[in-house]
C-alpha cells in the first residue's frame, strides 16, 4: 500500500518476445493453413473482404479433426515455465533461473568446484568443514547428512 507504482506495473520497459505456436500445435500443419487462407484474402478486394464477412460464410480452416483431437489430447505437453503448486507470484518471477538451478544440491560438490578449492581428491575434506565442526551445521539445512559433521565419513576418507 505504501508504494506509488500499482502492482505489475514495473514491467514496462521489458519487451516480451512474439507469441509462438507450442509444438504439438505446430505439428498439425494450422500454420501452414492459416497462411494460405491468409495469401487467399491478401487478394480478395475490400468488398469481397466485406461481403464475405456481412454473408456469414466465412471459409474455415480446413484441418482434420482427428489431428486436432492427437494434438490436443494425446501430444499435448506442459509449458516449462509454470510455477510450481503453492508457490505464489511476484513482479519479476518469470526472469529468475530459479528452474535451471534444479540440479544444484547442497552438499555436493562438482569436480569443477573441488579443483578450484584446491581438494586432492574425492576424499579430501572442505575447506568450510572445520568451521561447521566449530559452529555447526548451516540453519537452512537442518536436515542435511554432511559427512564429517553429522554423518560418519565415507569409505577411504579420513
Amino acid at each position: 500500500w505504501g508504494r506509488k507504482r500499482k502492482y505489475l506495473q514495473g514491467k514496462r520497459g521489458i519487451e516480451k518476445p512474439p507469441f509462438a505456436l507450442p509444438d504439438f500445435i505446430l505439428k498439425t500443419g494450422i500454420s501452414s493453413v492459416r497462411d494460405a487462407t491468409a495469401q487467399d484474402e491478401a487478394k480478395m478486394s475490400v468488398k469481397q473482404k466485406n461481403r464475405l464477412r456481412v454473408s456469414g460464410r466465412a471459409v474455415g480452416v480446413d484441418v482434420d479433426y482427428r489431428t486436432l483431437y492427437e494434438a490436443f489430447f494425446v501430444h499435448q505437453t506442459k509449458p516449462k515455465n509454470l510455477t510450481d503448486f503453492g508457490d505464489l507470484y511476484y513482479e519479476g518471477k518469470e526472469y529468475e533461473i530459479i528452474k535451471s538451478c534444479k540440479h544444484f544440491r547442497p552438499g555436493y560438490l562438482s569436480e569443477r568446484l573441488r579443483e578450484a578449492l584446491g581438494m586432492a581428491n574425492e576424499f579430501s575434506p572442505p575447506p568450510w568443514l572445520i568451521n561447521m565442526q566449530r559452529y555447526g551445521p548451516p540453519p537452512s539445512y537442518p536436515n542435511v547428512r554432511i559427512p564429517g559433521l553429522n554423518a560418519p565419513l565415507p569409505a577411504g576418507a579420513s
